[in-house]
């Protein structure tokens, strides 16, 4: 039984790889099916390896495999659905099926989309759904309808969903990503996009999930399960201390959606990880996710800190506690985002806020409040965002019943302009699509940016043709925005 597991080539429709990271899903997959006794596995990052659709083409017909999985989120789609035509169209035989974030929210919507390429999908955590089709395929069977976690077309074309699949409760039973089966070169993997702040996350860097689940409500937040689980610390650090002493790498990146803050009994877990980092001498700078909520103890700061860790991404996204309250449903207060900060600093973990901009109700009185917010802690990085409402969060529904969505995703291509900051996809009651924009390029402008930057800017139009009239136009978009930064604080 011969399996692939593929991820999409996305650089051939947007002309770079959008992997940051190794595809941590699939190596987990693959890791599980080699536990139980499928050996002929293989993991393509496609992406990565810029491969184009004829090489993909290729390499299908060359390796034959049974089974193809795809896989990705909401903005991969497109590549996602090529793919999966590509191998229909050479591997008539080929089970294929899709799986992550993006299938998961859309089933329905991506099997009709695929028109026949894609049989099943994997609904959910996949890898006991998946092992089990491996398991039905090897014995020729057809029928997957008691299998559960799927969904696909039946033979009169309505959607079969075949049930829940209930969540691994003990993750120390799932095998590490199986990266033995992709690569051992971490630096093809630009990892996370990091400020240029944020020098002592050196490459190659490993990331890894301590757990899993997020038990809170973010009506912005499409992703993963709301049962949060935990591994236990010693099988986290032991793969942290695998990837430094076979893959040789430098630093790490805890991907965990809330590594700090998610519960009140999380904090000794942490510094039971903390400890065990210390016992085995690791000596690497790492960095997580963390949530402003009473929870976050300055004793576990301090541990992370002796441990290694170096920076905490905190996920504000608002300055004004109604947008927060009503909107947002974050179930955080703003006093406990100043206590947060001021803990983080004074264990001497350094802090980045994340700042979304363009929820339903928010006006410019909030924004405003956000860059008092700003101001008053001085995070170490500011990070803006303009909120891109998923399908599968609340928010999308909300846009959707409300008609306020620019972009309909009516098409594949259409996920494409859900690349972050690049497009804005929505528009609101308060603000149109062109001032949420606005408001995002003047908070840029005020916060991330500074005047060197702005000489670079310029000066970087004189190369080329047209240098002179390029470096007049960029100095009146930084007049323009300058401008309309004063405004906004004499409004």
């Amino acid at each position: 039984m011969k399996i692939l597991l593929i991820n999409p080539p996305v650089c051939n429709d947007v002309g770079r790889p959008k992997a940051a990271s190794p595809p941590l899903a699939m190596l987990y997959l693959a890791g599980y099916l080699e536990k139980w006794g499928f050996a002929d596995v293989k993991v393509l990052d496609a992406d990565i390896e810029r491969l184009t659709w004829q090489a993909l083409a290729n390499l299908l017909v060359k390796e034959n495999p049974d089974i193809v999985g795809v896989g990705g989120s909401s903005f991969v789609l497109p590549a996602l659905i090529k793919t999966a035509q590509v191998a229909r169209n050479h591997l008539s035989d080929c089970l294929i099926v899709a799986g992550g974030f993006g299938p998961t929210k859309e089933p329905e919507k991506v099997l009709r989309m695929a028109q026949g390429a894609i049989d099943l999908v994997a609904v959910g955590e996949g890898e006991i759904t998946l092992l089990e089709v491996v398991k039905r395929r090897e014995s020729r069977g057809k029928d997957f309808s008691d299998i559960a976690g799927l969904a696909f077309l039946g033979k009169d074309g309505n959607l079969v969903m075949t049930g829940p699949r209930g969540y691994i409760m003990d993750l120390d039973s799932i095998p590490w990503p199986a990266f033995h089966l992709l690569t051992s070169d971490f630096s093809k993997y630009p990892g996370a996009h990091l400020s240029s702040k944020i020098k002592e996350m050196k490459k190659p860097r490993a990331t890894v999930l301590a757990a899993r689940g997020c038990p809170h409500r973010c009506t912005f937040c499409s992703l993963g399960s709301k049962l949060y689980r935990q591994r236990s610390p010693k099988d986290v650090v032991a793969e942290i201390a695998y990837y430094k002493n076979k893959f040789g790498v430098r630093s790490v990146q805890i991907y965990d959606d809330d590594f700090v803050g998610m519960t009140p009994k999380q904090n000794e877990w942490v510094q039971e990880i903390c400890d065990e980092m210390i016992r085995r001498k690791l000596n690497l700078p790492w960095l997580v996710q963390g949530r402003c909520s009473p929870y976050i103890e300055l004793e576990t700061l301090k541990k992370m800190k002796e441990a290694g860790c170096c920076w905490i991404w905190w996920g504000v996204e608002s300055g004004s506690q109604r947008i927060l309250d009503d909107v947002i449903h974050k179930d955080i207060k703003l006093e406990n985002v100043y206590r947060a900060f001021a803990l983080a600093k004074e264990a001497g973990i350094k802090s980045q806020m994340f700042i979304i901009i363009g929820f339903p109700g928010e006006t410019p009185d909030d924004i405003k409040m956000t860059v008092r917010l700003i101001k008053d802690i001085k995070p170490d990085v500011p990070a803006f965002h303009i909120l891109s409402p998923y399908p599968g969060s609340e928010l999308f529904k909300y846009f959707q019943i409300h008609n306020l969505l620019e972009n309909k995703l009516e098409t594949p291509a259409d996920y494409y302009r859900y690349d972050t900051n690049v497009h804005v996809n929505h528009h609101t009651f308060e603000m149109t699509a062109e001032e949420i924009n606005k408001y995002y390029r003047l908070l840029i402008f005020r916060f991330e940016h500074n005047w060197w930057y702005f000489i670079k800017f310029g000066f970087r139009s004189l190369t080329g043709a047209d240098g002179f009239k390029k470096l007049f136009k960029r100095i009146k978009i930084v007049i323009e925005y300058f401008l309309g930064w004063l405004k906004m604080q004499n409004n």
